[in-house]
């Protein structure tokens, strides 16, 4: 019966004889190529000679040439692959910011203390497990986060030819307990009468254009990223639409950057109808603002504005309330988001289909609006027609 071949990549018995005033080690090698060659290298001493051999077959192991990673690199070094992927998506538009921000962090604080000297051909699923354990026993958000991490950074070591089987397959599933569903959090009329008064009252709110800022994502359910992403481009006044095609962020290493907000980033794919009122407040900004200065809520340079500097302004007039509009309004629940969920419990209320309140709001799944925002293509009036009494409760 044949003797079965080497495995591609691996190699027989080191073998070691004396030759001159040295020592020469040799074996046979498997190339990638399935020939069978011999290698040898050749030293003063037998443990010399045997260290140059490993040393030269470690790295013949690697399949590609010009690779970075073997079975010897430490899990740091993949890493850091995989970050560089990361950020190579990321300016390629495949990956958000908030993206590399979140799992950067996740490697940092919870990945690299357990794993970072740990070489690639040592991370095993017993020692992953044991790993992701710890880390749930404090978080199971951080736990599964993780998870995601070390199983990406281990398909680089694969596609690096560094091992053979990603060993976060085999882990254990993270089981998050089941909460029971809560109602979403919405500003009811009172709430939402004690907030914009409280804008409207405060000369930092104005200056920052807050409270038509508000009035509008009320009017729309965008996001506050969408919403400042406007350009009167999208605004048809005698139509009373708006086409939600873009959205502010803000790019690693280059600063501000408008990019489409859509699935497609097809202009028309989200076009929201507006309520006569929000209609109003925008043929008033119209007016106010220079020809030529492309944003509906620009800076004080004409440009688009930071949606974080917008929501840290939005922070700071929270905290400046006064304790009357505290004691009404839940100041810890008070961020720009609410005003979405908001919008969405009042549609739902008003009888919308759920289809529509999820176009309304741009999620992809009608699952998203159910379980997580309320108390397709062109929407049409009914949305518009029933935001238009989102005020009318307070003036009884």
């Amino acid at each position: 019966m044949p003797r079965e071949p080497l495995p591609l990549g691996s190699y027989g018995t080191i073998r070691v004889r004396p030759v001159g005033d040295g020592f020469l080690a040799r074996t046979l090698f498997r190339d990638f190529d399935g020939v069978v060659r011999q290698v040898r290298r050749q030293a003063k001493t037998k443990t010399a000679a045997q260290n140059a051999l490993k040393k030269a077959l470690a790295e013949r192991q690697t399949p590609f040439k010009g690779a970075r990673l073997t079975r010897d690199s430490p899990f740091s070094a993949a890493a850091e692959v995989w970050m560089e992927g990361l950020i190579k998506k990321e300016i390629e538009e495949e990956r958000s910011s908030e993206t590399l921000r979140v799992y950067g962090s996740v490697y940092k604080n919870h990945v690299a203390p357990a794993l970072d000297a740990v070489r690639l051909r040592e991370v095993t699923t017993p020692l992953v497990d044991q790993i992701l354990s710890a880390i749930k026993a404090k978080s199971v958000g951080n736990a599964k986060l993780s998870k995601t991490v070390i199983a990406s950074v281990m398909k680089v070591a694969i596609r690096h030819g560094a091992i053979e089987n990603n060993p976060v397959r085999e882990t254990d599933r993270i089981e998050t307990k089941r909460k029971k569903k809560r109602k979403p959090k919405t500003l009811n009329a009172q709430q939402r009468e004690v907030w914009l008064s409280a804008l409207d009252a405060s000369p930092r709110a104005r200056d920052w254009d807050l409270p038509d800022l508000t009035r509008l994502m009320l009017a729309t359910g965008v996001r506050i990223g969408e919403v400042l992403a406007i350009g009167w481009d999208e605004v048809d006044l005698d139509a009373a639409t708006v086409n939600v095609t873009w959205h502010i962020v803000r790019k690693t290493g280059a600063g501000l950057q408008r990019r489409p907000s859509t699935k497609s980033g097809e202009s028309g794919e989200r076009l929201l109808p507006l309520p006569l009122w929000a209609v109003e407040i925008l043929h008033r900004r119209r007016a106010l603002i220079k020809d030529g200065v492309q944003p509906v809520f620009p800076d004080s340079l004409g440009g688009w504005r930071d949606p974080s500097n917008v929501q840290r302004v939005w922070r700071e007039v929270r905290a400046d309330l006064p304790e009357a509009a505290s004691e009404v309004l839940n100041v810890d629940d008070l961020v720009t988001h609410l005003l979405r969920k908001t919008v969405a419990s009042h549609l739902d209320d008003a009888k919308v289909q759920r289809r529509k309140i999820s176009d309304q709001l741009g999620h992809a799944r009608l699952s998203m609006t159910e379980d997580y925002y309320i108390a397709r293509g062109l929407t049409d009036r009914e949305t518009a027609d029933a935001l238009e009494d989102l005020f009318d409760d307070q003036d009884g």
